[in-house]
């Protein structure tokens, strides 16, 4: 079973100095129960959630983390998020996401409200 859980500090602060990027940021993790599967980074000011860094074994489990990002977004009051990261363009735009102001960006509560096969 595949699972996504918050990072405790240590292993958020070891992938961020992994990925070069700066704290304080926030990181979620997808295991198999024994296996590292992928992880994503990042952070919340105020009531934006900026998507820093994604990483996967397998493209199908991206969705995931970023669903699982949004969602810990949502139960820190963030309404929107937003990626600079050209690298994800492509993922986030098949998610919904519009590029506007040279990034990529999403009102969150637009994003839950619509069906997962967007």
């Amino acid at each position: 079973m595949i699972t996504i859980l918050p990072a405790d500090k240590e292993k958020t602060t070891a992938l961020a100095q992994k990925e070069a990027v700066s704290l304080p940021i926030s990181a979620m993790i997808m295991t198999d129960g024994t296996n590292e599967l992928g992880y994503v980074l990042y952070r919340v000011e105020k009531d934006v959630l900026e998507i820093i860094k994604l990483y996967s074994c397998d493209t199908f489990l991206e969705e995931g983390l970023v669903r699982a990002a949004l969602n810990d977004g949502v139960n820190r009051q963030t309404v929107t998020a937003v990626c600079q990261n050209t690298a994800l363009f492509f993922l986030l735009e098949s998610l919904g996401f519009s590029f506007k102001n040279n990034e990529m960006n999403i009102f969150i509560p637009d994003f839950f409200n619509r069906p997962c096969n967007h």
